[in-house]
């Protein structure tokens, strides 16, 4: 289950000694703050994780950026180890500048428009107040406990999202959100067809719709109990069979056209199969100036 203890959520707030960290996470809007298994957080940037954080017996461990980041370059210059983590839990300076080291290294390692994205939708969609609230990205689905030949292939999901407007049941539907940047992110094996087939598969599994229930519920109260999510969730009452949320991002009109054409053709692939469809998203990712 996707979960920390009381313990290790009070660290992160007045006075607990993951304070400063959390602050310098908080004010970057560039980084994302998940809350995974066995009691640990990551803290992601553009889709990687730059930053694990475990809390056991009152005191907080933490394991930095993968190495393969840094093959070819400097690693990052802050040190997080046993002797050095008191002190650098409490310099928000050090903190800072090891963020900004990893980022770059990230962003050296692998560079594309959809993690941009994907983070922005995610931190513009975190009150309860608006339609849409994005819970968790990059969920995957734990698959340890099942035999091989009856796990779902390719489960993590861009984005978690829960629709505040109840639907005919009065529930509140979770989506699994997929987002899809352009022309040249919806083909091949990781397209629009497949992302509906899979989707499928998953929402067809009802062990696997309970587990995201129930990370869904763990996720939102520990979220808004330290800021992350805003506003009042008193009154959710989430369904138990998550549906499907097809972002497309788009530069442009011409871009848009070319999607509407490939999208609707790969819808009716999947409805000649009997499969669900998605609900479709647009996001116009242009940025236009004006005074």
């Amino acid at each position: 289950m996707r979960t920390i203890t009381d313990e290790h959520l009070q660290a992160y707030q007045e006075g607990g000694c993951l304070q400063k960290l959390f602050d310098v996470i908080k004010e970057d809007p560039a980084l994302s703050f998940e809350i995974r298994m066995n009691n640990k957080v990551m803290i992601y940037y553009h889709k990687d994780r730059i930053l694990t954080i475990s809390y056991c017996k009152g005191k907080p461990s933490i394991d930095t950026l993968s190495e393969k980041y840094y093959k070819n370059a400097t690693q990052p210059s802050v040190s997080f180890e046993d002797g050095d983590l008191i002190q650098t839990l409490r310099d928000k300076r050090q903190l800072r500048q090891y963020f900004r080291e990893a980022k770059r290294l990230v962003g050296s390692y692998k560079v594309g428009l959809e993690f941009e994205v994907q983070q922005n939708i995610a931190l513009d969609n975190r009150s309860f107040s608006n339609r849409f609230v994005v819970v968790d990205m990059e969920w995957q689905l734990p698959q340890s406990d099942i035999k091989k030949e009856e796990r779902i292939s390719r489960t993590r999901i861009d984005l978690v999202v829960v629709d505040m407007q109840k639907n005919d049941k009065g529930e509140n539907d979770v989506y699994l959100g997929e987002l899809k940047v352009g022309m040249g992110a919806i083909g091949g094996k990781s397209g629009i067809f497949d992302h509906i087939k899979k989707t499928n598969k998953f929402m067809s599994n009802p062990k696997a719709c309970a587990v995201l229930r129930a990370d869904v519920e763990r996720i939102i109260r520990q979220k808004a109990a330290l800021g992350l999510l805003e506003g009042d969730y008193a009154g959710l009452n989430l369904s138990d069979t998550p549906r499907m949320m097809l972002i497309l991002a788009h530069r442009g009109s011409e871009e848009r056209q070319a999607l509407e054409k490939q999208v609707e053709k790969e819808q009716d692939k999947a409805k000649a199969s009997g499969m669900a469809m998605p609900l479709i998203v647009w996001h116009n990712v242009q940025i236009i100036l004006n005074v």
